[in-house]
């Protein structure tokens, strides 16, 4: 008999890490961004925003393994402390991420917007 709940475990695994890689590749691109728009504020603002995707990414990550630690049991092997720091260690890396692409955006944003005037 053919284990779907396994099945649907490795499918939604490979989502997350295929997620994950994906944001990997466009933070290296983001911060690979040499070309000067002008004073230079685009590509300071990706690579300033890259590192906001490369903490996404990490929290994409530590969210596939703990769903893999979950789902195949080693989960219950683990100490009490751990699942809550996997917890806050992917919070903290969404969190920072998100902070880290939002002010980096707005602040790109105030440069150009202070240019335009």
């Amino acid at each position: 008999m053919i284990d779907t709940q396994r099945i649907i475990t490795i499918l939604v695994e490979a989502g997350s890490f295929i997620a994950a890689f994906a944001a990997i590749s466009a933070g290296i691109v983001m911060a690979s961004v040499t070309k000067k728009f002008g004073t230079g504020l685009m590509a300071s603002g990706f690579k300033t925003n890259s590192l906001g995707v490369f903490f996404i990414a990490l929290g994409i990550i530590i969210d596939a393994v703990n769903s893999y630690l979950q789902v195949s049991g080693y989960g219950s092997l683990l100490p009490e402390f751990v699942p809550l720091a996997i917890l806050l260690a992917k919070e903290a890396s969404f969190v920072i991420g998100t902070y880290i692409i939002v002010i980096g955006s707005k602040k790109t944003g105030d440069k150009l917007e202070s240019l335009m005037k």
